[in-house]
């Protein structure tokens, strides 16, 4: 018997055919896929400097909110002296007032004493008369 191992023309061409339509499918298929692949690494290079910008701005804002931060605390230290210096010249008034109190209080009195050494001289005099 004879092997059928052997093909006709006819059989031959039309595989030849078949190959070569699923080589040209495969070939499509592998450009696509390079296609896609070169669109990702697009992609992902786009992202990449994307994070770096935005790690930037991040460490730009940091700083800005260290600065603010510091800005803050000189600011609030100078409303604390203020306030302290607020305080201490109240109660310099207040010893002011209290003072120009005292000193009103002591002339009233400064003048009552006079005025009572005065009647006393007098009535001295008129009891002397």
């Amino acid at each position: 018997m004879e092997n059928k191992s052997e093909f006709s023309r006819e059989e031959i061409l039309k595989m030849s055919g078949q190959f070569g339509m699923v080589i040209d499918n495969l070939l499509t298929k592998v450009k696509v896929l390079i296609e896609k692949n070169k669109t990702l690494n697009d992609e992902n290079h786009n992202l990449k400097e994307s994070v770096n910008e935005l790690n930037n701005k991040i460490t730009d804002l940091k700083l800005q909110l260290n600065k603010i931060n510091s800005d803050t605390l000189f600011k609030d230290k100078e409303i604390s002296d203020l306030k302290n210096l607020l305080l201490k010249a109240e109660n310099n008034n207040t010893n002011i007032r209290d003072k120009e109190f005292v000193k009103s209080r002591l002339k009233e009195l400064i003048s009552r004493i006079d005025v009572h050494l005065e009647q006393f001289e007098d009535n001295e005099h008129e009891y002397e008369s």
